[in-house]
């Protein structure tokens, strides 16, 4: 009767954030932005469509408090910069545009699966949303 522990292990072994392993729900799974799900929401409240309940609020809340960035051009010019990066899954990408840490060591201190590019050219990318950052609308 140790089938349901061995499942367990398994499950363990198999999720681990560090190697991008998120388990099986995530493998096909897209990766927002906070500011794009923030544009969504704008959008749904737009058409008078949005729920009015705890939840729907304090999701508004929480992407109205962490969006790094202010306009949907500006959200794209970001995903497209980190698309660019062949390297970057789009968990990583999502990490890098959401947490938008100013050096190499920091990106990889948040998203320990970014070893694996160079120092110059992940400081690069982070430069350059940097500067998209504080120069957005």
């Amino acid at each position: 009767m140790s089938t349901p522990r061995l499942h367990r292990r398994a499950q363990i072994e198999e999720e681990d954030a560090a190697a991008l392993k998120l388990g099986p729900e995530f493998n096909n799974a897209g990766c927002l932005l906070i500011s794009e799900v923030k544009f969504l929401l704008e959008h749904r409240d737009d058409t008078r469509d949005a729920p009015d309940n705890a939840v729907y609020n304090k999701t508004v809340e929480y992407v109205n408090t962490f969006t790094k960035f202010n306009s949907a051009d500006a959200a794209s010019a970001v995903r497209e910069t980190l698309r660019r990066e062949s390297l970057l899954t789009q968990f990583e990408t999502a990490q890098i545009a959401n947490l938008c840490p100013a050096e190499a060591d920091e990106a990889k201190s948040c998203v320990p699966s970014l070893v694996k590019i160079d120092d110059d050219r992940l400081q690069s990318l982070l430069d350059e949303i940097q500067t998209m950052r504080k120069f957005q609308n």
